[in-house]
This record gives C-alpha cells, structure tokens and sequence, in this order.
C-alpha cells in the first residue's frame, strides 16, 4: 500500500498512467465520439457532446490532442490550439444518421498561438468547423496547420470584420483539397513582417471564399497556390458599391506568390470582384499557367509603387494554357515585369488601352495570346518577338504600337484584329476571322477576311510581302463615284496568288462614269492572284457588276500595272475601239446598270402608244347622205401592230420590240349639219390596250408590260364638197410592270398618263370612173409622264421630258363602187395611201439618279396602207386598213385595223 502513498511527481505520474490505462481498457478511446489526450483544458473530456462553458485549450505546456468524431461535438468559447505546447484536434466524419462532426468556436480560434507552439487541425470526411475569428500561427516562433479536405469538410469563420491570419507572426499553413471548403472574412497570408504563410487550395470542388480582400504577404511572406479545379475568390462585403482585390506583396517589405494551375482535366480559378494588384509596395508575382484562370473584375496593376518588384507570368503550351481575364493590365512605377509566354489576355469589357503603360513588350517563346472576348480592346504597345501572336475570341483587338520588331507569325482564329499600327511577320487569317486597320502587316495569307480601313472612313491597309488568298475574302468600302471616290484599298508590296471573292459596300455613292476605275487592290509585285466580285446585283460579259445609280461597275485587273479596280465601263480602258473613219477611240463608253435601257425603252413605249390615228383609220370611210340628217352612229375597231424601234439618238444604245392591240368603242353624233351636204358631227370614244415590249443593248435586256386605258373626244366637219377637217383629242393612263433579264424584276405597278391633241384635214378630188385622189395632211402633239419610283437598286428614276409633234402629209388614191343586191344598196371603197412623217421634237428624256437618258426616233418615216370599206342598206359597214411605216434606218410599225360601223 506504500504506493497509494507516494506523492512525489514520480508517483503521480505513475498513477496518472494507472488512470488512464484503466479508462482505456474500460471504453477505448476510438469508440468515443469526442476523445482526448494529453494536455486538455477544461478536463475531464465529455462525449459525445461537449460545451465547455469557456475556452478551450489543446496543448497549452505539454502536448495534447481532441479527436471529434461520429456526429460528436464540441463548443467552446476561444480555442487555442498549440498554445506553448504542441495540440491537435481532428474533427472528422458523421455518426449514422448523417449529422456531421462538428467543433464550434463562439469566438477566436488560434491554430499555434505562442512562440514555440505548434497547433494542428485537421477536418476530414466532412467534419464540421465554425469559428468567429481564426489565426493559422499567431505569434512569432509559432506553427500552425489547417487541412480541410473531402467533400462536405467545412471550416466556416463568420466575421466579415476581421481578418483571417495565416501567418500572422509566425508561420501558417492552410490547405484544403478534395472538395473541401473554408469560408472566412478578409484573409491575410504572411501578416506582420517577419511572418510566412502557405494557403494550397487543390483538387475538384475545392472552394476557399474569403467575405473581402486577399492579401498574399502584407508585410510579411505569403504564397497562394490554386491548383488541379480549385476554386479561389473574394466576395464583396455587404455595403453597397464595394468590391475586393486581391493583393500580392502589399507592403514595402512584403513577398507573395499566387499559382494558379491545374494538372488535370479541370480547371483552377482565382476571382477577385474589383482588381488582382502584383507588387503594390512590395514584391509580388503571379503565375498562372495551363489549367489555371485568374479574373480580375476592373483591372489587374502591376508593382504600383517606386518600392515595388511586380511579375504577372502567362505561362501555357498546346496541351493547356493559363488565363488571366481582365479589363486591362496596368504597369505601376516600380521594376515590373509581364512575360507573355503561352498564357491567354482576355478582356472583360472594351478597353482603349489594355497593356496600360507597357510602351514596349517582349513576347516569351510560348506566344502572347489575346481573347477580346466579344470586346473592343486597343493595346499601344509595340511588341517584339520571335514566336507568335495569337487573336482569340469574338470582338475586335486594334494593335496601334510600331511591332515591325515582332517577327513571329500572327495569327487570327477568331474575331478581328485590327492593325493601325506596324506588325512585322507574316499574318494568317483563319476562317471567320478577320483583319482590318489602316497600318502595316507581313506577308498574309487569307483564310478568313481581309478588311482594309478605319471603322469609319476610308483607309489603306499595306501587306509588306505577299499575299495569298486561300479561299479567305476581301471587303472593300467605297463610295462609287468616279475615278477619285474616296475608297478603301488593299496594298500588296509583293506578289498576289490564289483567288480571293471580294465583297464591295457602297457607301452613300450615286455612281458616275469611270475611265481608270476606282484603285481597290494595288499589287506591286507579281499580280497572279484573282480578285473577283462576290456580291455583284448582276452580271454582264459573265462579270458580276455591282449597281450605284445609274452605272454598273466591274472589278477589273489593269493589264497595265497589275492592279484591280471597280469600273463603270463597258470594256477595259485601254482597249482600241474604232471610230469614225476607223479613228482609234481611248475613252470606254459607260457601263449603266440593266435598268437603264429599260427606264429608255419604257419612255419610248408610252410616246408611241400614245401616237394618235388617223380618220380613216379610227372609222373607215364614213360619208353622209346630203339627204338625211337624222342618223346617228357608233362603232368599234381593233388595232394590232408590231415593230421594232432603233432610235437615232439613244443613251443606252438600245432598240426594242413592241406589240400591242387596242380596242376602241365610239359613238357619234350629228350636230349640226345643212340639207346641202355640210355636218358637224362629234364623238366621244373609250379604248383599252395591252403592249409588251422587248428591248436590247449592250447593258442587258428587258421586257415591260403595259396596260393602256382612256378616252377621245373628237369633232369632225364634213363639207359637201369632199373637204373634211377632223379634230380630236385623247387621254391615256397606263400601268407597266419592268423587269431585267440580268437583274429580275426592276419596278411593277408602274403609273403614268399621256395627252395629245390632233387636226387632220382633206379633200377628195375626184378623178373619174369611181376613182379619187384624196390630199390630207394631220398635226398631232402629245406628252406624255410617268410618276417617279425607285427601282430595286434604290435609283431614283423621273420622267423629264416625252413630247411629240408629228406632222403627216399624205394622198390616197381611193376606188368606190356601188351596187344593189337583194334589194340592198351596197357599196364598198378600196384605197391606198402613202405618208411622209415629220418629228419636229427631241423625243424623250429621263433621269436615273439624276443622270439624263435620253431618246429620239429618226425624225423623218414613210409609210404605206391599203384599207378597204364596205357598207350596206345605208347604215352597216365593215372597214380595215394595213400601214408599214418605216425610217430607212431599221425602223418599222406594221399597224393593221379592223372595224365595224352602224348608223342609226
């Protein structure tokens, strides 16, 4: 029993042993869901759950460990784990119900609190952890570690207002993998001078979130590694309007490194809600490489202060590459270093200058890589080089700096790069992408699109080499006018090869006549390759011509110079004509559009649609008996003729075909009249009509549809003598429909009206035995109008002028019989006529965007007829009449009517 007594410290130990191996062999320690070791205080250890009603403390002199596991729990007020000795507390798993372990700190929690401690947590298999405040190595000479790792491992710290310390004044070190998760306030790695802190988020579905900034070495030594699908990001804190950055070397004195990476399948993510800052009075670097994404909200500043040493490091290579998603990148005062090495720039908004303050940058072996992101992003710098430059994403990236030391390849995948400044090397424009600007390029081969010019206005883009289409194509903006339109141009210092579609946007131009064309790809060296309008409205000579008012222009190679231009002429200037008297002509006569020739024919169709009849041909040979003044008449013909029209003078050169008929219904009326043979009759007629004209020339052909319909008020006197003077007067509306062969349908539904006014007067000689000579002659004025319209170009076509003044003399030779059959008095005439015509007139003119087209017949026709009438019982008669008429010079009308007359 002497033991029992022994109370020196060598007994006491030996007792403590005694108790501790009785409560082990009584309930291991393993079975407990809330177990200890150690230095514990408060002691005893309580399971399963345990308020400590205070603080808790795990290795305060000697070493002690807390184990929770199997849904146990432990609260406390503070908790210092590792205070001066060396403590663990593990929190781990959940018991069967799925209640997870937890540890619960209603205030701080220190992890290696004074020097010379050392204080472990570990939080597994979805433990639980929450704490107000935390701190990962406290004081100076102290150690401490935090693991959080598996899915549904949490460490929460729920105080926004204070900061999360890994390496306050000692040292910290912080991991979480696996999917673990840590939730805190503002954190600071590497806190006070002297300090060091290690925070490695790694694995898929690992999340650290820290409420605020993120300072990596605030005075003191701090590193941040994101790795294999991690995920780090700041939240802004509650107050409106605020936002977190994440700081890499803070103070004068301060050394951090972020990594971010990934070297698997998923992808690690750093996010800061407002800017990433490298250096900003200390030395700061950051990496990020293949796997890795690092996102600034507003900007990422590189060494901000004179003290400062900031490096931003791109790093990737075909197998992956690191992204650093920013609205620009800031160079500060201090010794800054950006090494564009593989890694991807991608924009988060449009930026006029995105490498701020970088006047000149190198571009490492693995290239510099650019994503505009869907954004308009302007960098200034001036590269240099060997590797590559690389345009990424949708949006537009403008390099303005003189990169003529850059001579690496430059390529564009996607979107557009725009150069205005000077980029050495050869360029490749992949499919859909494109490059534009107004600067200077290398040798380029084109995949995708070439755009020369400023986003507005014109401007020249100059390949320094050659050029190469490879099923790429080329837009050009231009106002087509004349020779000297303002245009953008392509200009190729070496050799053009391979064919290459060029699409050509109008700008506002109202065409004009060209003679050397408007320069739209200039080729200084061997011009081999084909540039061939893609989005010509039609073609001619198997060219597609693209439509600007009233001209048509072509894109031609100058076989002078080798170069190419839009031309609004009909044949390659240069090309020997002959003139009059086989005189050589230099000057190439002007490509209209396909319309044009048939904005002339239609003009042409309604003037000789409009032409007035004569007597004989509207009613046949009608007399009255001297005897009878009480009858009346009406009657009715059909008009049909056919003929081809070769104007004199003609804009367009063209001639056309015309068909038509048209019928006619009148009534007369004597007025007035003497039982010595003298009548005064009147009339009024309706006529309706189809025609359908064809017209040619050297601009295409056409064809127009038109419908006629009016009235004609006539008054005729007849002496008894033979004399006759006959009056009348018409009024025409029409409805056209005009299409081109080349350029389908020009204008349907087409309005336009006609007057005229006619006098014909005559004499009938008689000449013996039935027969008689019968001088005439007929002045008839007409005009005609058609409302103005814009075609399917947008060509504003008007009617100018279409006045007529025809003037006809003619004789007729008539015969006329009577005789009597059945008791019906019969009677017929049978006569020929031959005319001269005279035009006094200049024909039609019209404007096609304001540029005159004009027409004019011959002036002078001839003309034959044969027409025959026969009438019984005094009051029927049938007539007709056939007329050729003619110019001498390929013109003709074949006009035959036929008509039936009653009296009553």
């Amino acid at each position: 029993m002497a033991g029992w007594n022994d109370c020196t410290p060598a007994g006491w130990s030996k007792w403590m042993v005694l108790i501790i191996s009785a409560a082990s062999l009584a309930q291991p320690a393993s079975a407990q869901p809330v177990s200890g070791g150690g230095d514990i205080q408060p002691s005893p250890v309580q399971t399963p759950h345990w308020d400590t009603g205070g603080d808790l403390t795990v290795g305060d002199a000697a070493s002690g460990t807390l184990t929770i596991t199997d849904g146990g729990s432990v609260v406390n007020n503070d908790a210092y784990i590792g205070n001066l000795g060396s403590g663990t507390l593990t929190v781990s798993g959940s018991d069967g119900a799925g209640s997870a372990s937890s540890w619960t700190s209603r205030g701080w929690a220190m992890i290696g609190n004074q020097a010379g401690s050392v204080g472990t947590v570990t939080i597994l298999n979805g433990g639980v952890a929450q704490a107000d405040i935390g701190s990962i190595g406290l004081d100076a000479g102290s150690l401490g570690t935090v693991t959080v790792s598996g899915r549904g491992s949490t460490w929460s710290l729920l105080s926004t207002n204070n900061g999360f310390g890994i390496g306050v004044g000692g040292s910290g070190r912080l991991r979480i993998d696996n999917g673990g998760a840590v939730h805190s306030g503002q954190a600071l790695i590497g806190w006070d001078a002297g300090s060091d802190g290690i925070v490695t988020v790694s694995g898929q579905s690992s999340v650290w979130d820290p409420h605020n900034n993120i300072f990596v070495g605030f005075d003191g030594t701090g590193a941040l590694h994101v790795l294999d699908g991690a995920a780090v990001s700041t939240a802004a804190p509650a107050t409106p309007g605020n936002a977190a950055t994440i700081y890499i070397g803070l103070g004068a004195g301060a050394v951090g490194t972020v990594t971010v990476s990934s070297a698997t399948a998923d992808i690690s993510t750093l996010s800061a809600t407002d800017r990433i800052t490298v250096g900003s009075a200390g030395t700061g670097t950051l990496t990020i490489d293949k796997g890795g994404v690092a996102t600034a909200a507003s900007d990422t500043w590189i060494g901000i202060a004179p003290t400062s040493t900031g490096t931003l490091n791109l790093f990737g290579d075909a197998t992956g590459r690191g992204v650093l998603a920013t609205g620009s990148v800031i160079k500060g005062d201090g010794n800054v270093a950006l090494n564009l090495d593989g890694g991807i720039l991608r924009a988060i908004r449009d930026q006029n200058n995105f490498l701020n303050g970088f006047a000149t940058q190198a571009v490492g072996n693995g290239g510099a890589w650019f994503d505009t992101n869907t954004y308009d992003v302007r960098v200034l710098t001036a590269f240099s080089g060997t590797s590559s430059l690389n345009k990424l994403g949708a949006g537009i990236l403008t390099l303005s700096g003189d990169s003529s030391a850059f001579t690496g390849n430059t390529e564009v995948q996607v979107g557009t790069l725009q150069v205005d400044g000077t980029l050495g090397g050869p360029v490749n424009v992949l499919t859909g992408a494109r490059l534009t600007g107004t600067g200077q390029v290398g040798t380029t081969t084109n995949n995708g699109t070439v755009a020369p010019g400023p986003r507005t206005g014109f401007g020249t883009l100059t390949i320094a080499g050659d050029y190469a289409g490879q099923g790429g194509n080329l837009e050009i903006r231009t106002q087509l006018g004349g020779d000297n339109s303002p245009t953008d141009r392509l200009v190729i210092t070496g050799d053009s090869a391979g064919a290459t579609p060029v699409m050509v946007k109008n700008m506002g131009g109202a065409g004009a006549a060209t003679q050397r064309g408007i320069q739209v790809v200039q080729v200084n060296g061997i011009s081999a390759g084909q540039f061939n309008l893609a989005n010509g409205d039609y073609v001619i000579n198997g060219r597609p011509a693209l439509v600007a008012g009233a001209y048509g222009y072509v894109l031609q190679q100058d076989a002078a110079d080798g170069s190419w231009y839009l031309r609004s002429s009909l044949i390659d200037p240069g090309t020997p004509q002959q003139g009059v008297g086989g005189a050589p002509v230099t000057q190439a006569p002007p490509l209209y559009q396909p319309g044009v020739p048939v904005y002339e024919a239609y003009a042409n169709t309604l003037l000789q649609l409009s032409q007035l009849t004569t007597l004989r041909q509207r009613v046949g040979n009608r007399l009255y008996d001297p005897a009878d003044t009480r009858r009346n008449g009406v009657w009715s013909r059909v008009e049909g003729a056919t003929g081809r029209f070769d104007p004199s003078v003609s804009t367009t050169g063209q001639h056309q075909n015309i068909d038509s008929w048209k019928a006619q219904f009148g009534v007369d009326r004597i007025l007035s009249g003497e039982q010595g043979g003298a009548r005064l009759v009147g009339g009024l007629a309706l006529h309706y009509g189809k025609a359908d004209t064809r017209t040619n020339s050297a601009y295409g052909r056409g064809t127009i549809d038109t419908t006629a319909y009016g009235l004609m008020p006539t008054l005729t006197w007849y002496g008894k003598d033979g004399l006759y003077i006959d009056t009348q007067a018409h009024a025409t509306w029409f409805d056209s429909d005009l299409d081109s062969r080349q350029a389908g349908q020009l204008k349907d539904g087409r309005k336009a009206q006609s007057y005229g006014l006619g006098i014909e007067a005559g004499k009938a000689f008689g000449v013996g035995e039935g027969f008689a000579l019968v001088p005439q002659a007929q002045l008839t004025y007409v005009s005609t109008r058609f409302s103005s319209f814009d075609d399917k170009f947008g060509a504003h076509v008007e009617s100018d002028k279409g006045n007529s003044l025809l003037g006809r003399l003619g004789i007729a030779l008539d015969y006329k019989s009577n005789w009597q059959a059945g008791g019906v008095n019969r009677e017929s005439s049978v006569y020929g006529i031959v005319n001269i015509k005279h035009e006094f007139l200049d024909g039609t003119r019209l404007r096609v965007a304001d540029v005159p087209v004009s027409s004019r017949m011959a002036r002078t026709w001839g003309s034959v007829g044969l027409g025959v009438n026969y009438g019984w019982a005094g009051r029927y008669a049938l007539y007709g009449q056939v007329d050729a008429d003619a110019d001498f010079s390929g013109s003709y009308v074949v006009t035959a009517t036929a008509g039936f007359r009653m009296m009553f």
